[in-house]
C-alpha cells in the first residue's frame, strides 16, 4: 500500500510555483530581460522638485527610460549646486521599436549625438500635480558647437547628458505669486456689494412705469406718423428740394464767373510782381549813382564847385558896379599913384585894370567872368 502524501510538502511545491509564476510575470512582463538598459548621468542646475525616481525620460513626446536615482552631490566641484540624475534609457528599444539606429552605449556615437546638440530639459507633466519628466531633444542652435565641459571629474562612471535651463522655477513662482495674489482678493466682500447692488437694481426696475412708458410711446409714433403724412410736409420738402436747386445753379454761375476773374487776378499780380521788380532795379541803380565813389557823384560834386565859383564871382562884380556905376561906361579908373614924401608924383600913366576876381580858392567859371571883362573895356 503506497504511503500517503504529505500536506506539508504539497503546500510547499504549490507557494513555491506560484512564487515562480509571480516572478516570472514581473521579469517576462516588464521586458526588461531582453532590454539593454544604459545609464546616463544628467546635471541640472534648476530645482528637481516634482522630479521623481521613476520619472520618465522622453525622447520629443516618446518615453525611453526612466529615472533611476536622484542625488544631491556625485563627482563634482564642491562648489557646484548641481543636481545630479541617474537615468536609465532603453538602447535596444531606441533601435528595435523606434527604429532609431543610434547605438548611445558608444562612446564616440554618443560625443557626436551631444555635438549634434542633444540636451536634456526638465519638463511639465501636469500643472495641477507639478510632476516634471525629463525631455531629450536635439536644438539645431547648439549644432556643430562645442559642448559644455563635463561636471564630473575624477569617476566619470557615466555618459553625461548636458542640461539646459527649463525656466519652471520662474514659471512656478510666477503662478505662485499669482495664487496669492488671487487669495488675497475679499471674495465675500464682493459678492455683499454685488447682492447690494442687484438688490437696488430691482427696487429700481420696480419703480419703473412701463405701461405710460409704453403709452407714452404708442401717442409720440401716433403723433410723428400724423406730421410724416401732413400734405404740408411733402409740400415743404418739395419747395426745399427747388430752392436747393437754385442754390446749385447760382453757385456754378458764381463758379462761372470767377474762374475769368481770377485769371485776371493772376495777371495782375504778374504784372504787379514786374514792376516791383523794376522798381527794385531803378532803386538799386540810383543807390548805386549817390555811392561817395560813383562816377555821377564826382561830376555832380566838381559841378557844383564851378556853380559856387560862378555865384562868387558875380558877387563881386555886382558889388562893384553897386558902387561904381559908371564903371559900365568909363571902365574902372586907374589906381592912384603912390606918393613919397618929398618927392614929385610921378605922372599918372592911364591903364586899364580888370576888375577884382574871386578869391583864389574857389574855381572861375569862364561863362561868369566874360561879362565883366566886357564892362571894364
Amino acid at each position: 500500500m503506497s504511503a500517503r502524501a504529505s500536506s506539508t510538502a504539497i503546500g510547499v511545491f504549490v507557494s513555491g510555483a506560484i512564487l515562480l509564476a509571480v516572478v516570472a510575470v514581473l521579469i517576462f512582463g516588464s521586458g526588461k530581460l531582453f532590454s539593454k538598459q544604459e545609464k546616463f548621468i544628467i546635471y541640472f542646475d534648476d530645482s528637481v522638485n516634482g522630479l521623481t525616481v521613476g520619472s520618465p525620460v522622453k525622447f520629443k513626446g516618446v518615453q525611453i527610460g526612466q529615472v533611476s536615482n536622484i542625488m544631491i552631490h556625485y563627482d563634482q566641484s564642491d562648489d557646484s549646486a548641481s543636481i545630479p540624475v541617474i537615468v536609465d534609457i532603453d538602447v535596444s528599444r531606441l533601435r528595435n521599436e523606434l527604429g532609431d539606429n543610434t547605438d548611445l552605449s558608444d562612446p564616440v556615437v554618443f560625443a557626436a549625438q551631444v555635438s549634434g546638440g542633444l540636451r536634456a530639459k526638465l519638463q511639465l507633466q501636469s500643472l495641477l500635480t507639478g510632476l516634471l519628466y525629463i525631455d531629450l531633444d536635439y536644438y539645431d542652435d547648439l549644432a556643430n558647437t562645442p559642448p559644455p565641459p563635463p561636471t564630473q571629474i575624477k569617476l566619470k562612471k557615466y555618459q553625461e547628458i548636458p542640461s539646459l535651463p527649463s525656466g519652471l522655477s520662474e514659471m512656478m513662482k510666477s503662478v505662485t505669486t499669482a495664487l496669492e495674489n488671487i487669495s488675497e482678493i475679499d471674495f465675500k466682500s464682493i459678492s455683499v456689494k454685488v447682492n447690494n447692488l442687484l438688490d437696488q437694481l430691482n427696487n429700481g426696475v420696480s419703480q419703473i412705469q412701463f405701461k405710460e412708458i409704453n403709452d407714452q410711446l404708442v401717442a409720440a409714433t401716433t403723433n410723428l406718423n400724423a406730421i410724416l403724412g401732413d400734405p404740408k410736409l411733402k409740400e415743404a420738402i418739395a419747395q426745399l428740394n427747388t430752392t436747393l436747386g437754385s442754390f446749385q445753379q447760382l453757385s456754378d454761375n458764381v463758379n462761372a464767373q470767377v474762374q475769368p476773374l481770377s485769371s485776371q487776378i493772376q495777371l495782375t499780380a504778374q504784372r504787379a510782381r514786374a514792376t516791383m521788380d523794376q522798381v527794385d532795379k531803378t532803386l538799386l541803380a540810383v543807390r548805386e549813382m549817390v555811392q561817395p565813389e560813383s562816377s555821377l557823384r564826382y561830376e555832380l560834386d566838381s559841378a557844383l564847385s564851378e556853380i559856387a565859383g560862378a555865384s562868387q564871382s558875380i558877387r563881386v562884380l555886382a558889388d562893384y558896379l553897386e558902387r561904381n556905376p559908371g564903371a559900365l561906361l568909363t571902365g574902372r579908373p586907374p589906381p592912384e599913384p603912390l606918393t613919397v614924401p618929398g618927392k614929385e608924383a610921378a605922372p599918372a600913366t592911364q591903364t586899364t585894370t580888370p576888375p577884382p576876381t574871386a578869391p583864389a580858392t574857389a574855381p572861375v567859371n569862364a561863362a561868369a567872368t566874360e561879362p565883366a571883362a566886357a564892362a571894364t573895356r
